[in-house]
């Protein structure tokens, strides 16, 4: 065996500072290449469960309190807005014809129309989220019927008294 003797002592001590520093090199290479195994086997099991945590974060989401209670309060307000809206038609239609050629009037019946069709297809967009669909009212429609007169998004027309 061979006698060691401390660095400082050594007849060559940068022989001796060169083979401790490939050491600590080879540590901190080692320990760098075990920390980017770890990370990736992190990413790769997060990557491989994904499907599965996104489908349980879901559940959870859609069921969650927060998200019942908004979900059954927006279609209400979807709903009996568009209705609003319907009705309104009526009042702007009237105005449109008692001013014939008045763009003002023309231009608001037009507007009314927009918001009308609008917040019809808001409400059938709502009804098709997961996050939403299951907590609408059973009250309430599942799609809005474009023919429907109450959300047809067309004023109504009144017969005339005779």
């Amino acid at each position: 065996m061979k006698n060691r003797e401390p660095w400082y002592q050594s007849e060559n001590p940068t022989r001796v500072a060169r083979g401790a520093s490939w050491r600590i090199a080879l540590w901190v290479v080692g320990v760098l290449v075990l920390a980017g195994l770890i990370t990736g086997g992190i990413w790769v099991v997060k990557v491989s469960t994904s499907d599965l945590r996104g489908a349980g974060d879901t559940v959870a989401k859609v069921n969650s309190r927060d998200n019942r209670i908004f979900a059954q309060e927006h279609f209400f307000t979807l709903y009996n807005q568009l209705l609003a809206y319907d009705q309104q038609l009526d009042q702007a239609a009237a105005d449109k014809a008692e001013h014939p050629g008045d763009q003002y009037y023309a231009t608001n019946y037009s507007g009314m129309v927009k918001i009308c069709i609008d917040a019809r297809n808001q409400y059938n967009a709502d009804a098709n989220k997961v996050t939403q669909a299951k907590w609408r009212d059973a009250t309430l429609p599942f799609q809005i019927d474009q023919l429907d007169p109450k959300t047809d998004c067309h004023e109504t027309t009144q017969e005339t008294p005779r």
